[in-house]
């Protein structure tokens, strides 16, 4: 097995800035020649990488880099191989005229948190790549005649360009709707989330994208031997994350994703120090530690219990953050956030390890898509029937809804509705428009309706990348959405993954052995919604004020009519809308940053 390149640093700076002459106008290439400095005299651990009339990349002194062989294509990052040859043999032959050839090789030969940058030698013409896993953030800035490609927008960034984004409003408002897309789509005006597996490319003073990798791609269904590959390749992806890192943490829900990434950790043959960590939110059906005991005791491994209550939670401690382009919606419980963090300082650890995006890969809702799908591929068999008993039995549900369900072939993904009256005149003129699509989804349109809803939820899991204190100082990781896990879970038919009643049935087979009993055994998942609220209550004399006075009722975005009741103990005891408040404060709180 050849060896990947090293970790990221440990950083709350950006690791690398591309400043992009949109043109060959004598303005452009002043205003990118005057940028390039501003920013080397503010940041002094920046070095030069690659250099043109066009364009300039400056880099992190620590950041992993490894150069192709005309030294015109630069991969910034954390990159392990996955074909036979090393990193190094596929990153020399790349060109940075042949962009869309570069990022293609990289994609199929390499995966990590990486981004790769062309500067060509003959064309001169300039392009960026953001790896698919989406773990390695990376932004455009467009300014004037220039365009900064970053992984952080900064303060020092901010400074040197010599003023800050401004707020779109409507964009803010599709995300109060739609919060899941805001890893995806950016409410600062002039600058763009650039998606994973897309490829931009400086063109006649526009920016152009082309797709290089699409989960759709890969949803051709699979063999039964590929698909027992699984715990083979999970093990090997978990194993690449943990190059280079002796003391480990892990996120133990008690859930099965979380349980399963602890299991491949403590069976790793580099044989990593673990120590666990799980909250235990103060609320009827949180309460899972039995289940993260249970783990921990089959691989030895310590496991500190954190209980925690509605009142130490304060979601108004993020005012004192630092702004970051996505809202805090992965990240505003910012209490499991300092714990996670603060356990991987004393317990010396440099990687933090979650189980995020298990629900998506193992596909884990029982919906009559699965049916749907089965019908698809199959028709109308016993198979069919067995799967829609299946599907109804999980769910405390009558047969004949899932087949009317199935056979129409509709994929079942709960929206969020957002009363009108919640709305000011910015909101409900939104509101009632279209909603965002992401291109992922845009390109799954033909795919059975089971497919479509896995590649949606792999999209909303784009949130789990967001900066928070955890992902800052101990570069946090999602193993099960490496990019050879997904690919190969997308190929597996959802009817397969979902094969009867248990929830991600084919995951507890394939996994079975690195699982407790108790982890194995139970069904559903913890319920603590209720908690969420309490916290909301815990803090109403702070958020009420917040919300009802803010940024985003003085914009037009909401009204605050309808909080005056919703912002209630009588309210919050009955009703579940902690996802739209949730919302609203961790938009109003960024609002507020970036004013």
């Amino acid at each position: 097995m050849s060896a990947g390149t090293p970790s990221l640093p440990a950083s709350d700076q950006a690791s690398f800035y591309a400043i992009v002459a949109l043109n060959a106008g004598h303005q452009a290439l002043e205003e990118k020649r005057a940028a390039t400095q501003r920013l080397q005299t503010k940041c002094a651990d920046l070095h030069p990488v690659m250099h043109s009339a066009h364009a300039t990349l400056l880099a992190n002194d620590t950041l992993p880099l490894l150069m192709s062989q005309d030294q015109s294509v630069a991969l910034l990052g954390e990159v392990f191989p996955r074909k036979h040859k090393t990193v190094e043999e596929t990153v020399k032959l790349l060109e940075g005229d042949r962009p869309n050839a570069a990022a293609t090789a990289v994609t199929e030969s390499l995966w990590g948190r990486y981004t790769l940058f062309c500067i060509g030698r003959q064309s001169g013409l300039c392009a960026w790549y953001r790896e698919p896993s989406g773990s390695q953030r990376l932004y455009t800035w467009r300014n004037d005649a220039i365009s900064i490609v970053t992984d952080s927008i900064t303060s020092e960034l901010i400074a040197a360009i010599g003023h800050r984004p401004s707020i779109n409003w409507e964009r803010v408002a599709q995300l109060i709707r739609q919060t899941e897309m805001s890893a995806s789509f950016c409410a600062l005006n002039a600058i763009e989330i650039v998606q994973p597996g897309m490829l931009q490319a400086r063109s006649d003073s526009r920016i152009a994208s082309t797709i290089i990798w699409s989960p759709e791609r890969f949803c051709a269904a699979c063999t039964i031997e590929e698909a027992e590959q699984l715990p083979k390749l999970a093990s090997e992806c978990v194993s690449r994350w943990l190059e280079g890192h002796p003391r480990v943490t892990i996120g133990l829900s008690g859930g099965l994703d979380s349980s399963i990434v602890a299991g491949l950790l403590a069976n790793d043959p580099k044989s990593p120090f673990i120590q666990g960590l799980t909250i235990i939110p103060e609320s009827p059906g949180g309460d899972e530690r039995a289940y993260a005991r249970s783990v921990a005791r089959k691989w030895n491994f310590g496991l500190v219990e954190a209980r925690v209550t509605p009142e130490q939670l304060n979601y108004l401690e993020l005012q004192a953050a630092t702004p970051t382009v996505e809202p805090a919606v992965y990240g505003l419980d910012v209490l499991a956030d300092r714990l996670s963090s603060d356990l991987a300082d004393t317990f010396g650890a440099t990687r933090i390890f979650s189980g995020q995006g298990g629900d998506a890969i193992f596909f884990q809702p029982h919906v009559a898509a699965i049916a749907a799908d089965y019908f698809r591929s199959k028709g109308l068999t016993p198979g069919f029937f067995r799967i829609a008993s299946s599907i109804a039995l999980a769910t405390n549900t009558s047969l004949w809804p899932v087949l009317r369900s199935a056979l129409s072939s509709a994929a079942s993904f709960e929206q969020r509705e957002i009363p009108a009256a919640l709305g000011g005149p910015i909101g409900r003129h939104v509101w009632d428009g279209e909603r965002l699509l992401h291109p992922w989804n845009a390109e799954s349109q033909h795919l059975p309706a089971g497919k479509r809803l896995q590649i949606a939820m792999l999209t909303n899991c784009q949130l789990f990348h967001r900066a928070t204190r955890t992902a800052v100082n101990r570069r946090l990781v999602h193993p099960l959405l490496s990019q050879p896990l997904v690919e190969a879970c997308l190929g597996i038919p959802t009817w397969k993954l979902v094969p009867d009643r248990r929830e991600r049935g084919l995951a507890r087979d394939l996994f079975g052995k690195l699982l407790p009993q108790q982890v194995q055994g139970m069904r559903g998942k913890g319920e603590a919604s209720g908690f969420y609220n309490r916290v909301i209550n815990s803090h109403l004399p702070d958020i009420r004020p917040l919300l009802m006075d803010g940024a985003l009722a003085s914009a037009g975005v909401i009204a605050p009519g309808l909080l005056d009741t919703w912002l209630t103990t009588e309210h919050l005891l009955w009703k579940d809308d902690h996802p739209t408040i949730g919302a609203l404060i961790s938009l109003e709180i960024w609002s507020r940053q970036w004013m």
